[in-house]
């Protein structure tokens, strides 16, 4: 019977330098350092400001840097697309340039074996037997479980056992969780969405603002804020801060949720985070001409109302919450005929002012505090193929670094004129965890056959 001998596959994409380079380990460890350094860059520099922002934070030189690279929307950039295409080609190409390799690796038949050569393998014992009937069958069995093929080889029998043979795939499972998780990332890129929505308590809003290009984008429902809290430390640090969020369809509540940092509400593939909110204060504001007429004006912020009757028109431009110890609102007040001014009026404290031959005196009676959250909208459809795509990668890690190739083969027979058992093994990884294995089945056999150390 014919011993088979080992063969090694030769490549036949030597000749073909474009395909050398496609498929080569520095163009990989290349674009993979790449992709990490940009997005080292893509860490330190914020993104989705606003583009003031960054002129205000890197100046003028910087920000022009930093705007024509898309520095500021970097993952969303075509250079860094292009980036991840090209790291999936390359991976594409790697993956088909080895897989005649991984074939011939996983079609090889080792099974049938020499006597010596078993003696040279890393793992291997001699043991004499007492007679050739002392290991019967049944013992083979009890160390070597079926399915186990067996062989005449020399005077004797070889049986063999093998397992995890078809991890040499395990390869191609992380290949393809890569691929999967860059297909999640396009997709995300190319028909995701994020924006923002500034609500005030008690208000609806059916758009979210695009967050670059400043499109409104229709949300196919309305969301209404029922409610906005915010609690503080001692410092003045906000603590916590919660929106009561209600969501209508065709004027029907279907949802309601409170969010928190870190705790969204997700609806027909859109999320809401909490992400920020702003004060909005209604400033009650008295004004008293010097004929004795009075009117009471409630202000928001950056709103402007008229006292038609008088020709004034109030509006609040800056609330302080604690200046000197008290409230404070910077006013505009404009008419008809002269220029318009703005005064600082404390709350609680009248102040006098002129406006041609009128003279009034106004001031804060009462300040309530309201406020309006800012609302983080993200729409990703690749999400899930991104999770899809990790899974796989964690299986694929574990199937390349914990699941072995390992082969065993016992071989019984007549050696130098006596009866002879030798036990013999192989593995791809994880050579320690096997020397344990081998050794107690030699452990396990020595048992058996009643033969001592």
């Amino acid at each position: 019977m014919t011993i088979p001998t080992s063969s090694h596959p030769v490549s036949g994409n030597s000749k073909k330098p474009f395909w050398h380079i496609l498929t080569s380990v520095r163009l990989a460890i290349s674009l993979f350092i790449l992709l990490a350094i940009t997005s080292i860059i893509g860490t330190l520099i914020p993104q989705g400001e606003s583009l003031h922002l960054y002129l205000e934070k890197y100046g003028p030189s910087m920000f022009q840097v930093i705007k024509v690279a898309r520095l500021h929307d970097m993952y969303n950039s075509w250079w860094f697309i292009a980036l991840l295409l090209l790291f999936a080609v390359n991976l594409v190409a790697c993956t088909i340039n080895r897989f005649p390799i991984i074939s011939q690796l996983y079609k090889k038949d080792t099974s049938l074996q020499a006597v010596e050569r078993l003696l040279k393998m890393p793992h291997s014992f001699v043991l004499s037997l007492p007679s050739a009937a002392s290991f019967s069958k049944e013992d083979v069995n009890k160390i070597l479980p079926a399915p186990v093929l067996s062989y005449d080889v020399e005077n004797g029998r070889l049986f063999f056992k093998e397992s995890g043979k078809w991890s040499y795939w395990g390869v191609y499972i992380l290949h393809t969780s890569i691929l999967i998780i860059l297909a999640g990332a396009l997709i995300g890129a190319i028909w995701g969405f994020k924006g923002q929505i500034m609500l005030a308590e008690g208000e609806k809003v059916s758009e979210a603002v695009e967050r670059f290009t400043g499109k409104d984008f229709p949300l196919g429902f309305e969301l209404y804020c029922e409610k906005f809290f915010v609690d503080f430390y001692d410092t003045g640090a906000p603590k916590e801060f919660r929106s009561d969020l209600v969501i209508f369809e065709s004027g029907k509540e279907v949802l309601r949720k409170s969010i928190r940092v870190n705790e969204p509400l997700s609806y027909h593939g859109l999320t809401f985070y909490q992400s920020s909110y702003d004060a909005m204060p209604l400033i009650t504001f008295t004004i008293t001409s010097a004929d004795g007429k009075k009117k009471v004006l409630s202000l928001p912020v950056s709103e402007k109302i008229s006292w038609q009757e008088a020709g004034l028109s109030v509006g609040v431009m800056q609330f302080l919450p604690n200046i000197h110890g008290g409230q404070a609102a910077h006013v505009w007040i404009g008419d008809d005929g002269f220029p318009p001014e703005a005064i600082w009026f404390l709350k609680g404290a009248e102040k006098e002012f002129r406006r041609g031959n009128n003279i009034y005196k106004a001031s804060i009676t009462d300040v309530e505090q309201r406020y309006m959250t800012g609302l983080q909208v993200k729409k990703d459809p690749g999400v899930w193929v991104v999770w899809l795509g990790c899974a796989g990668m964690l299986l694929g890690f574990g199937v390349v670094f914990w699941v072995a190739h390992r082969r065993i083969w016992l071989w019984v027979g007549e050696r130098n004129g006596r009866p002879t058992l030798i036990l013999a093994g192989r593995t791809n990884k994880n050579n320690m965890q096997f020397e344990r294995f081998f050794d107690e089945m030699e452990q396990k056999i020595r048992t058996m056959t009643g033969v001592k150390i």
